[in-house]
Parts: C-alpha cells; sequence; structure tokens
C-alpha cells in the first residue's frame, strides 16, 4: 500500500513538472526560430536579439535564401506602436521602423492594455484574450508561457509570450497581411 501511495505520488509530481509553462529571460542575444508562411510558401527564418535596452531594440534577422539584415525599434516604437511591420526585408540593411509600428513584439501601452483591460489594438483590430485557452504555446519540446487573443471577428489569432519586458509574437494566424508565423525555438 505504501509503495502504491509512493508511485501515485511521484507520478503525480512527475505530471506537475511536465505541464509546466517556461517563460524565458529574453536578453541581448537571444535567439528566436519561426516558421514563416506567405504566398503558399514555408520558409525558415530567425530573429536574434543583437541590442536591447528601454530606448533601443534592434533585431537581427535571417531567412534563408534571401539573406540577412535587421529591424530597429527605436523609444517612441517600444513604448506607443500600434502597428506590426509586415514588409518584405531588404537584406543588407538595417530598417529604422517608422514610431508607429513594431515588428516580433507588441508596444508597451499595448502590453498596459492587454494587462488592464484583457485586449488592446494592433493593426486596426481590436484582439481580446481569449478565456479559458491559456493553456501555453508549445515550442522546442517545452510549453511556453504565452498569452492567446483574438481578433475581432475572429480570423486573426496571435500568441504572445507572457512577458512584460519583451512581449514577443510567438505565432500569428491569420495575418490580415499575408504573412503569418509560428515560433519553433528560442535558445
Amino acid at each position: 500500500m505504501k509503495k502504491l501511495l509512493f508511485v501515485l505520488c511521484l507520478m503525480s509530481a512527475v505530471g506537475a513538472v511536465a505541464q509546466e509553462k517556461v517563460n524565458p529571460v529574453i536578453k541581448k542575444g537571444s535567439k528566436f526560430s519561426y516558421t514563416l508562411f506567405t504566398s503558399g510558401q514555408t520558409i525558415p527564418f530567425s530573429a536574434l536579439v543583437d541590442s536591447l535596452s528601454p530606448d533601443y531594440v534592434k533585431i537581427a534577422w535571417s531567412i534563408e535564401g534571401m539573406g540577412t539584415g535587421g529591424w530597429v525599434m527605436k523609444k517612441k516604437s517600444l513604448e506607443s506602436a500600434v502597428h506590426g511591420y509586415w514588409n518584405q526585408p531588404t537584406p543588407g540593411i538595417d530598417e529604422e521602423l517608422a514610431g508607429d509600428a513594431s515588428v516580433l513584439i507588441i508596444s508597451k501601452s499595448q502590453w498596459a492594455s492587454l494587462q488592464q483591460d484583457k485586449k488592446f489594438v494592433y493593426n486596426d483590430l481590436t484582439f481580446t484574450v481569449k478565456a479559458g485557452e491559456q493553456t501555453g504555446f508549445k515550442a522546442g519540446g517545452k510549453t511556453i508561457d504565452a498569452i492567446l487573443v483574438e481578433g475581432n471577428g475572429g480570423n486573426t489569432r496571435l500568441w504572445i509570450l507572457n512577458n512584460p519586458a519583451f512581449p514577443a509574437l510567438l505565432k500569428v494566424e491569420g495575418n490580415g497581411h499575408g504573412v503569418d508565423l509560428e515560433l519553433s525555438n528560442i535558445e
């Protein structure tokens, strides 16, 4: 009987650990590996956090068969952007984003609205937290702590890293700009 109780307790503990969500610390050098889905193509894509401060973020990108480049977001983008940057990247260039745009993250004002009101505006759509579906997001063999939001109309969904310092887009589904993406790993 004691052995049976021990085995049941052990199985319960292992099950709890197996379902635990991870929330990776994002810092300079963190690498996000994605798959892009656009125009019927599936394209491997990586994004490296090259520079990271409260006033400046540079993300270096690499797309197989296209090359490398970077995106620069300054304080205004980080604080109050309301649009995602979905233009085709230009190899060999560090593109500075306009103050109303961010790439692969949501702004601090969007994050604050998400936390306070359970909704925010992104690309002219209002996204609302999908209640009951906060099970995290699986990538790289881990369950990552994520928040799932859905745009009005239900056609667009975003999975966002539950991290106020770096609320990264983990998955974009049904993007009206024709580019979906899905994270496969964070290193």
